[in-house]
């Protein structure tokens, strides 16, 4: 056995042999190509397939909003710059600090960061940014550009400084006043060119500027002189005309004014109106109104015809302004209809047709409210808003904020609910109403009508209505629509608060109900919704439980609603908000009592 053994591998051996050295041959020998019918001799890394040799490779880790918020405070290299490039296209919060901190490396290099300043503030604006910016292209010798942004950062001093440094001509930074509607700012910096110049070379658009940066802030009888230059330079210009007939007006030449406005028809029509009708001369004033298409016009028009018992030219204008949009829209349509009535009209289909978008105007008119279909969405948590949560939890709350500001910028429905949720879940009630009511825009749905009409403050709301013997319904829509639930909100007028109460108005409000309180009072939710809802109460009782008188006393002064009870217009409940001469009021009583029949429908 073992003899055979020896034999088969002596006789295998060889054989073996002979194959290896094949082999060993065969991977030395060349390779060789066919290109174009010849045979190419190849080298022979060239045939190894490139999968044969794999190179190790390292994945790279974006940087952190931790590193980039790290790097920005202290100034201190946080993460490498592969770490952070990949990350400057984000529209996200990730993308607006990664071009912050290349900038500000950028800036420490001396290199030109403006490229990196404009990327941020595409994604989210910040004056400080801007001003960054600016620097930055002046000090890379982009003087145009930097001047250009210093007078988009008008009017704030510094910019006003860098623009004197700049040598910037006065009319540039007077133009840029004016399309940012700072009258008097556009005044000082246009005068010396304007009035100091004792010639008659200024140039004809500086004059333009200057003239409208007086009449804007009322200054007519100063105005008068450049606009009378403006005048003989351009008489075919309306616009012209109109200013420089009311500077005339103000200054008593009521006869060239009317000359002037008469000159350039229907746009001249409402003011030589208002001079007719303060001269006595009323029934002539109406006819001029009525030759205009402006709203205010045509109101006024119709507002002496339904006082002069001139029902058929009333409702005429009336109905005519009904059938444009406009802010007189809905109260023509309710005129319309009541007038139209009383004449035994019965073609009132399309004034209905504009008044069923208003609860309030429909129960006036007897009418049951008409309300929307509306919708139930299912609809998930936008990933930007996913992000601003963990920001929020990590303690990064100006990166919460400014990623939902980018994610925000275009939005569908479901991201406009989403939204309105997120501020209602913080009782930001105000941006909570403003999701809503562009979620309404786009589709009627209940979440979107809960997020435009919340029931902010539930708990005071209810105990105070309770107590003052209201519907909270009634205080909600008194706080939506006067302060859409700012509880710090203060207006121009000095009315403070959730319900809007003036100083003086509070501190009687205290007297009466033996307390004593400071302004900054007002403030403080509980006090202000007890004192509005105290306010309201009283104006109900005052005026035996109207609510449209209770709500125009809220708003214009129970003296005022004593006059409008007794106006030409008329007596009747129907009349009074016709009767309202105080446009806000007018506006008001029936934005309110809208909110009013929402609530009730809504939360029934």
């Amino acid at each position: 056995m073992k003899k055979k053994a020896v034999i088969v591998l002596l006789i295998l051996i060889p054989i073996l042999t002979a194959i290896v050295i094949y082999l060993i041959n065969t991977q030395n020998a060349p390779v060789f190509k066919e290109q174009s019918g010849d045979i190419v001799q190849t080298d022979e890394e060239d045939s190894v397939p490139n999968s044969v040799s794999v190179t190790p490779t390292t994945t790279i880790v974006p940087a952190t909003i931790n590193e980039l918020l790290t790097e920005l405070e202290s100034g201190k290299r946080a993460a490498e710059d592969e770490r952070i490039i990949p990350l400057i296209n984000e529209e996200s919060a990730l993308g607006y600090y990664s071009n912050l901190v290349l900038a500000n490396r950028y800036e420490r290099e001396g290199k030109d960061a403006s490229e990196h300043y404009y990327a941020a503030l595409s994604l989210y604006y910040t004056q400080e940014i801007h001003f960054k910016l600016a620097s930055q292209l002046l000090s890379v010798g982009k003087t145009d550009e930097a001047e250009s942004e210093y007078l988009e950062l008008l009017p704030h001093d510094e910019a006003l400084q860098a623009l004197m440094e700049l040598n910037t001509k006065p009319e540039r930074i007077g133009e840029a006043y004016i399309n940012k509607k700072e009258w008097k700012a556009a005044e000082e910096v246009l005068k010396p060119v304007v009035e100091d110049n004792s010639g008659n070379n200024t140039d004809i658009s500086i004059i333009k500027y200057y003239a409208q940066a007086l009449a804007e802030q009322n200054a007519l009888k100063r105005a008068l002189p450049f606009y009378k230059r403006l005048y003989e330079l351009e008489p075919e210009n309306s616009g012209i005309a109109w200013w420089y007939a009311r500077c005339l007006e103000s200054a008593g030449q009521t006869t060239a004014a009317v000359n002037i406005y008469s000159s350039i028809g229907e746009k001249g029509a409402y003011r030589r109106g208002i001079i007719l009708q303060n001269s006595g001369n009323t029934m002539k004033a109406a006819d001029v109104f009525s030759t205009s298409n402006e709203a205010v016009s045509l109101w006024q028009a119709a507002r002496i015809w339904d006082i002069a018992g001139m029902w058929g030219e009333a409702v005429e204008t009336y109905a005519r302004l009904a059938e444009t949009a406009s802010t007189y829209q809905d109260d023509a349509a309710y005129r319309a209809y009541i007038l139209s009535k009383r004449s035994g009209i019965d073609d009132t289909d399309k004034l209905i047709d504009v008044l069923s978008n208003y609860p309030a105007w429909m129960v006036r008119i007897g009418k049951e409210p008409i309300y929307p279909q509306v919708y139930n969405m299912v609809y998930d948590r936008p990933d930007y808003l996913k992000r601003a949560a963990q920001y929020e939890t990590d303690g990064y709350l100006d990166a919460a904020a400014i990623e939902v500001a980018i994610g925000s910028k275009e939005t569908d429905l479901e991201e406009k609910l989403a939204l309105g949720d997120w501020f209602m879940e913080k009782g930001e009630y105000y941006n909570s109403i403003l999701w809503g009511i562009r979620s309404l825009n786009d589709k009627p749905t209940r979440r979107g009508y809960e997020l435009a009409y919340p029931r902010g403050f539930n708990e005071l709301v209810h105990e105070t209505a309770e107590k003052y013997d209201l519907e909270p319904e009634l205080v909600w829509a008194v706080i939506r629509e006067e302060s859409h639930f700012r509880h710090d909100a203060v207006s121009s007028a000095g009315a403070i608060g959730l319900m809007q109460i003036m100083p003086p108005t509070g501190k009687d409000i205290a007297s009466r109900l033996g307390l004593s309180i400071t302004e900054d009072d007002l403030l403080n939710p509980e006090i202000n919704i007890k004192f509005g809802s105290f306010y309201v109460h009283s104006m109900l009782n005052m005026f035996e439980g109207d609510i449209d008188k209770a709500l125009a006393a809220y708003n214009g002064g129970a003296g005022n609603v004593k006059k409008w009870m007794i106006s030409n217009i008329g007596t009747l409940a129907e009349d009074f908000p016709t009767a309202i001469s105080f446009r806000e009021t007018q506006e008001y009583i029936t934005k309110v009592r809208n909110s009013y029949y929402i609530y009730k429908w809504l939360y029934k």
